[in-house]
């Protein structure tokens, strides 16, 4: 015999709910960490000793991610401390929806306009979809229940 429309629905819609309840943290957190970790591993390389990045993060600016508009060693700085910083506010889940914007602007930077420099960097789509995707994600989520966004706003009273 075959379950009645309503029932059905009613069905799904506990299952939804149960979903976002249990699963939802535990997927924010996993969007977190594996977004904030590919930008930490990114920013990490480029340091030599902290604050100071290496000259290689400088040669990178000057002849291969040549942004325009800034000089490569102001260039250099601002991406690499956007990346180590957004992850870290990722990591924390402190400031969850900056850190997200900050390293969706790194993003639009890496797939749309490191490209034109003509040095074979080529536009992703499937890293612009995995990246941006779960960055947008998170701009419009929050950090979810296991970040330190919630316990703050939990104690002031949100």
């Amino acid at each position: 015999m075959a379950m009645p429309f309503a029932t059905t629905t009613a069905c799904f819609a506990r299952l939804r709910a149960a979903g976002d309840a249990y699963l939802m943290p535990f997927a924010l957190l996993a969007l977190r960490l594996g977004v904030g970790l590919v930008f930490w591993k990114s920013a990490s390389t480029r340091f030599e000793d902290f604050p100071f990045l290496a000259d290689k993060a400088i040669f990178l600016f000057q002849e291969i991610y040549r942004v325009p508009l800034l000089p490569p060693e102001i260039a250099a700085y601002l991406g690499s401390f956007t990346e180590a910083g957004g992850a870290l506010l990722l990591f924390l889940g402190l400031g969850t929806r900056l850190g997200a914007l900050a390293l969706l602007g790194v993003t639009a930077m890496i797939q749309f306009v490191v490209p034109l420099t003509g040095d074979g960097i080529t536009f992703n789509p499937v890293e612009l979809c995995l990246w941006g995707g779960a960055l947008l994600t998170l701009l419009a989520r929050g950090g979810g229940p296991i970040a330190l966004d919630w316990l703050v706003g939990r104690l002031l009273g949100r």
